[in-house]
């Protein structure tokens, strides 16, 4: 049965349970309310306002200050009157808190006992300017601004904790060790406490911290430091065991991804699984005493869930799963719902107990299926430092001698597209047949900071990306022609977004080795990127300019020597447009000629129209067709 509980003109959201499901905690406008399922009784547990900057004083000049003494002593109207009593009235029994000038209200979270409310506070910061996207075909038939984002470097808002005694308006922030975004809260099972993380605003360094909420007194359970920047699978892993004594958290302090049980008070840590493999997406089992998570040990190229109890141990298999694909268990978890595929089929829905799935949907069209599509065999290859580097590989049947060959170069950035599952760039991986059909060998690279290989291996384009990266495409073209005798004058490559930047790298430092390239969407200058991403692997432009400079296309366009295709959607709110006419313009200061840019005035970073992706693609096979499909 369905009970409403409200009916307002209000907003509300954010609905947990508190008070063993007797109550519902919620957020409506500004503040957190609970109501008892009992009686319908709505108990407002904060007084949430918000500063406003006091008005500049009014200069007064002493004629007027006069003639405002004055007044009174003519005119009785002005005389001073004495206070009027006042009807007395019942104030709200809930004490005020009023956020600090220049901030704005974030989360509202409820501890599950009704307590204490965590609160996350946006500070604001002046200084900051967004870029606009024109869009040049609308219906108005005016060009009109799409407001975009903002650069690297700029000012950044950061967040921070505040924890609230319910109806009291004391108040305790959580501070770091240097200014940092706190986010994450999760209250402990009894409400007595909560844990959140916090990340430097530099990406360096993350806390994981303790709020005691009867004592109002932090703590930090967990330091992680890298020298290049935190990240990896497990960054959103954050969760209580049912004792409310004790957290389990990921970390790559070992190089992996792995999973950990830490004491919240002392702050001692266990390894409860963990190796050299990515662990990713843990849950707590009903009965407290197991974790379930994503793991690819024994291949990086596989995912299967496994299943460990909370103090450590054996691990337990209990089915196969693809990269990121949900899964969800039944309230009982006695059956198990699960997203599968293959390299050559679309994901399917599979349902039952987790050793007895049964796939419930059948997706692709008869069409579709009809079509050979392979499983491209997974390869290495070694790189000049010695790594083994995976790759996939399409290689037609009857491949002659000096065949010409392709890499695609996948986006991104921590990606991972080698594997056993339908890839995320599916159009590519079609593409890809086509060329394989028309006689090309094509190689699908997971170069130096794709995902799925660790820290080291996510964190080797440091202050330099087109670096490592760009050297695995060097030394995969030479494999190439080591291995299968492909021509190494008629080798290209294609990509979008950050594999657009890869190809723009290739064809201005590497001309010898790539002869065609397709960039689509590329980004051309990173200093015009946005800030999350960029300043995690440069820092700041203004900080390290010589990261920027060695890591641009735009500074190395004068060694084109290839031909060159750039794809760009004019209203591409990610990768702007403006990237790509920057370097048309520095191509047409330079007197380069084998160059052609196809602007796609109707998309975003993503195309949506089949017609434009059409275009983009028969684009691409005539560019190699013309080039490197011709033996010379």
């Amino acid at each position: 049965a369905t009970h409403r509980l409200t009916k307002t003109a209000g907003r509300e959201s954010n609905p947990t349970w508190i008070l063993n499901g007797e109550a519902v905690a919620y957020r409506s406008g500004d503040n957190a309310f609970a109501m008892r399922l009992a009686d319908g009784l709505v108990e407002q547990l904060t007084d949430i306002r918000t500063a406003h900057a006091p008005d500049a004083p009014i200069e007064t000049s002493a004629s007027q200050k006069a003639l405002e003494t004055e007044q009174p002593r003519l005119f009785k109207l002005f005389e001073p009157k004495p206070p009027q009593p006042r009807e007395p009235r019942n104030p709200l029994p809930v004490l005020p808190y009023t956020l600090p000038a220049g901030t704005s209200l974030g989360r509202l979270t409820v501890s599950p006992n009704g307590q204490s409310i965590a609160v996350t506070i946006n500070h604001d910061v002046p200084g900051r300017r967004a870029t606009n996207v024109p869009n040049y075909v609308t219906r108005s038939g005016y060009t009109e601004d799409i407001p975009g984002r903002e650069n690297v470097g700029d000012p950044q808002d950061r967040s921070s904790v505040v924890f609230l005694v319910a109806g009291t308006g004391k108040a305790t922030e959580i501070e770091t060790p240097r200014p940092a975004d706190a986010y994450g809260v999760q209250w402990s099972p009894d409400g007595h406490a909560a844990v959140l993380m916090a990340a430097s605003q530099d990406h360096k360094d993350q806390w994981l911290i303790h709020f005691d909420a009867n004592t109002q007194k932090a703590n930090i359970v967990n330091t992680e430091h890298v020298d290049a920047w935190i990240g990896g699978p497990g960054q959103q892993t954050l969760g209580w065991l049912l004792d409310s004594k004790h957290v389990f958290f990921e970390t790559e302090d070992s190089g992996f991804a792995n999973l950990y049980v830490a004491d919240v008070a002392t702050g001692e840590k266990k390894l409860v699984a963990g190796g050299s493999f990515e662990i990713s997406d843990v849950r707590l089992s009903n009965d407290g005493q197991s974790l379930t998570f994503r793991s690819s040990e024994g291949s990086p190229f596989k995912r299967h869930l496994d299943r460990v109890r909370i103090e450590g141990g054996a691990r337990a298999k209990v089915t196969d799963l693809t990269d990121s694909d949900p899964y969800i268990y039944s309230v009982d978890e006695d059956r198990l719902c699960v997203i599968r595929s293959e390299e050559s089929r679309p994901p399917e829905l599979w349902v039952g107990a987790p050793t007895a799935l049964e796939e419930v949907t059948e997706s692709p069209s008869a069409e579709f299926t009809a079509y050979p599509w392979i499983n491209p065999p997974i390869i290495t290859f070694k790189a000049r430092d010695g790594i083994e580097v995976p790759a996939r590989l399409y290689r037609p049947k009857n491949q002659r001698p000096g065949a010409p060959a392709v890499l695609f170069v996948h986006g991104a950035g921590y990606l991972q597209n080698v594997a056993s599952w339908w890839s995320y760039y599916y159009r590519e991986y079609m593409f890809n047949h086509l060329l394989m059909e028309k006689g090309y060998v094509v190689l699908d690279i997971d170069y130096r900071a794709s995902a799925g290989y660790g820290k080291a291996w996510r964190t080797a384009i440091y202050r330099h990306m087109g670096g490592n990266d760009l050297n695995d495409l060097v030394d995969g073209s030479k494999f190439l022609v080591k291995t299968f005798g492909v021509d190494p004058k008629r080798i290209g490559l294609y990509g979008g977004s950050y594999g657009g930047f890869l190809t723009l790298m290739a064809l201005f430092t590497q001309p010898d080795v790539f002869a065609a390239g397709a960039a689509l969407r590329p980004v051309t200058d990173w200093a015009h990127y946005n800030h999350g991403y960029t300043s995690e692997i440069l820092n700041q432009p203004q900080d390290d300019p010589d990261a920027y400079r060695q890591s641009s296309p735009i500074y190395f366009a004068q060694g084109l020597k290839g031909s060159l295709l750039i794809c760009h959607g004019m209203i591409d709110t990610n990768v702007h447009f403006q990237d790509s006419v920057r370097l048309s313009q520095r191509l047409i200061e330079l007197g380069k000629t084998n160059w052609e840019i196809a602007p796609y005035p109707s998309e975003d970073h993503a195309f949506t129209h089949a017609d434009s992706w059409t275009d983009e693609y028969r684009r691409i096979l005539k560019l190699f067709e013309s080039t490197i499909g011709r033996k010379r």
